[in-house]
């Protein structure tokens, strides 16, 4: 850029407005307008800071350290920036063309429904319109709503991991608002020419069709959301391979894993639709109880699915889900049929146990008295993945070992177990990061490409935050908070080390054995930082709509002093819930004392470890256009 020569005399100042930008040639003028003078330029941006400051303040921490808390500012925003560009938008990506994928938005929006739940209501809705009939879904989310596309890159694929995150999102959004009612919502389903899973293509189907499932009348047809989210986890469930857990197909949350689509099994999975089946059981009991429900319809042709819940041999279950194909290869017929929400509720209870049970005792590896872990996967030979190989070498990955804690499929020993098999064998050396996985071998073509990756890059034994942030949601859940704190803590190093991780403020998709933050915007672990951070460390959650209070803080973060507090919404209502620790006691030293709701005394003593405000009491408590002060004090625990 090139300006006309100016000479300034002591004390004077000349002042430039550069504008760059795209736009229609027409339209220059009038854009360039907005920003031609030194106040319209000050006035925007003002405008742009308070708009993105007010975003980073929805869910705002104060009290652990100034570094900390102003990290979690800018995660905070980075599940904002997904949201309007997708993941492959900023530099440090290495894939992609854009758009939003289905994995991506279920798990961005457990920050952004934190931060006004009832506003993505609308979007659950119309994002269940992807699901296909063969359980499987339209991957990219377009402009719109209930717009997508079947594939960014036109291949025909299914990830099998996709049907569980829309039941995990849904739960908390129903948690937080107490709204089942978006369960009995009627949306359509997806349709084009991928049938079976990737398996077949529908031949009678074209473009002119349209993107919406028929019936055989060519009639639209509609079902309720816990119709879409019964069929996604029952397909899954049935769809299982001869070791017992269900097929890998082409890959799951780990897209590298994607040359195993004829034998290969994954067992992180298995545990979380085991526990997703289970869930679905509860929300049926939930329906009776509230509402006393005693049917709930579905599409005829899905009365065959039901039927193989009965069945207890991986190959008939196998069979059902064949005869299920047959059955709406050509479409449905429309027609709906009533199932006992009783029958159906243990069916699945049953189902989802044995699911769980079968990762608790068959994959299972034993090193010691002290240490064991969970077989990850099975490959397309049929072999098991981890553990200790001809070779001599350990191999074993976190993902198994997080969704096996999170679902319950461990137990308790399992658990105390596999944390101190994480902590001896999947620290880098060089970072003190937690690595995805031990070294995977030589590719030998028969699980996926990430064998052909170096070492400690990406999914092949990086730090991959997501993973590693789930990992310490999975440890929060369970009880083991300092193990979960440790995780989180070094997260944060890794990710702020700024001179050797040269990156942006934030959380990257992964940190490489060079301690280099990789990809800060290609991940997820953005959106589950956040939804950690309130949910289990803070303790602030939604119980159909009661709001829980089950803080799990540590003495460390109360160096800076003796109060933490967090802002957030909750009925729509904003809050700002204070933990104040006189005495400086650890996680599992103190219990709840005194509450007070803005100043007013609501309890003296709670002397638990939690305690639960109910809609009712919120209402009468709580007041909307100001902020709440709920404080807490945290005391001597007795006994």
């Amino acid at each position: 850029m090139r300006f006309a020569k100016v000479r300034l005399a002591p004390g004077e100042k000349k002042e430039y407005i550069i504008c760059a930008g795209i736009t229609e040639k027409e339209n220059f003028n009038k854009e360039f307008e907005k920003y031609n003078s030194k106040e319209k330029v000050e006035a925007a941006w003002k405008q742009n800071e308070e708009h993105w400051n007010g975003e980073a303040d929805k869910i705002k921490f104060q009290g652990n350290s100034d570094k900390f808390d102003g990290w979690l500012r800018w995660v905070s925003i980075q599940p904002v920036l997904r949201k309007i560009y997708g993941c492959s938008f900023l530099p440090y990506h290495d894939y992609g063309r854009g758009g939003r994928g289905w994995r991506d938005l279920w798990q961005d929006y457990l920050t952004l429904l934190l931060q006004n739940p009832m506003r993505v209501r609308s979007v659950f809705v119309h994002n269940m319109k992807g699901v296909r009939l063969d359980g499987s879904n339209a991957t990219i989310i377009l402009d719109g709503e209930g717009n997508f596309q079947a594939d960014r890159n036109k291949i025909s694929r299914v990830w099998m991991d996709h049907g569980v995150w829309p039941l995990f999102t849904l739960l908390l959004y129903m948690n937080q608002t107490g709204d089942i009612s978006i369960l009995d919502e009627e949306v359509s389903y997806w349709k084009d020419a991928q049938i079976e899973r990737a398996k077949r293509i529908d031949t009678n189907w074209k473009k002119e069709d349209g993107n919406s499932q028929k019936t055989k009348d060519g009639e639209c047809y509609t079902g309720t959301i816990l119709e879409h989210l019964l069929l996604e986890n029952l397909i899954c469930s049935l769809n299982i391979g001869e070791h017992g857990n269900i097929k890998l197909e082409d890959g799951d949350w780990n897209d590298q894993l994607d040359m195993a689509p004829d034998k290969g099994e994954t067992i992180p999975f298995t545990a979380f639709y085991g526990k997703n089946i289970c869930d679905i059981a509860d929300l049926l009991e939930i329906q009776i109880e509230k509402e006393d429900r005693k049917t709930i319809s579905v599409f005829e042709e899905m009365e065959i699915l039901l039927e193989g819940l009965k069945e207890k041999e991986p190959q008939k279950e196998v069979e059902v889900l064949k005869k299920y194909y047959e059955h709406i290869r050509f479409g449905i017929s429309g027609k709906k049929k009533k199932i006992p929400v009783l029958e159906l509720k243990d069916m699945l209870r049953w189902k989802g146990k044995q699911l769980l049970q079968q990762v608790r005792e068959n994959e299972w590896i034993e090193l010691s008295s002290k240490e064991g872990f969970f077989n990850g996967y099975y490959n397309n030979n049929g072999n098991a993945v981890d553990g200790i190989l001809g070779d001599g070498k350990l191999r074993f990955g976190l993902t198994a070992q997080t969704f096996s804690i999170m679902s319950g499929a461990a137990t308790d020993e399992q658990v105390q177990k596999t944390i101190h098999a994480v902590n001896n064998y999947l620290p880098d050396k060089n970072t003190g990061g937690i690595r995805l996985t031990l070294p995977l071998g030589d590719n030998t073509w028969n699980f996926g490409r990430g064998f052909a990756l170096i070492y400690g890059e990406k999914e092949n034994g990086g730090m991959f935050s997501h993973m590693t942030t789930m990992y310490a949601y999975a440890l929060y859940s369970r009880g083991y908070v300092r193990e979960g704190y440790q995780i989180i803590k070094s997260i944060y190093e890794l990710s702020t080390n700024t001179q050797i991780a040269q990156i942006y403020p934030g959380v990257p998709e992964y940190i490489s054995s060079r301690g280099r933050g990789m990809y800060s915007y290609v991940t997820g672990a953005g959106s589950w930082t956040i939804f950690l951070m309130l949910t289990q460390v803070y303790g602030i959650r939604g119980q159909l709509g009661d709001l829980l209070i089950e803080p799990k803080l540590v003495k460390e973060q109360y160096d800076s002093g003796e109060v933490l507090t967090v802002d957030t919404l909750f009925a729509e209502k904003e809050v700002c819930v204070s933990f104040y620790n006189r005495k400086y006691l650890d996680y599992g030293e103190y219990q709840l004392g005194e509450l007070s709701i803005n100043g007013e005394v609501w309890k003296n003593q709670i002397n638990s470890t939690s305690v639960v405000l109910h809609q009712a009491e919120l209402e009468e408590k709580l007041i909307a256009g100001r902020k709440n002060q709920i404080c807490i004090e945290l005391v001597e625990r007795k006994g």
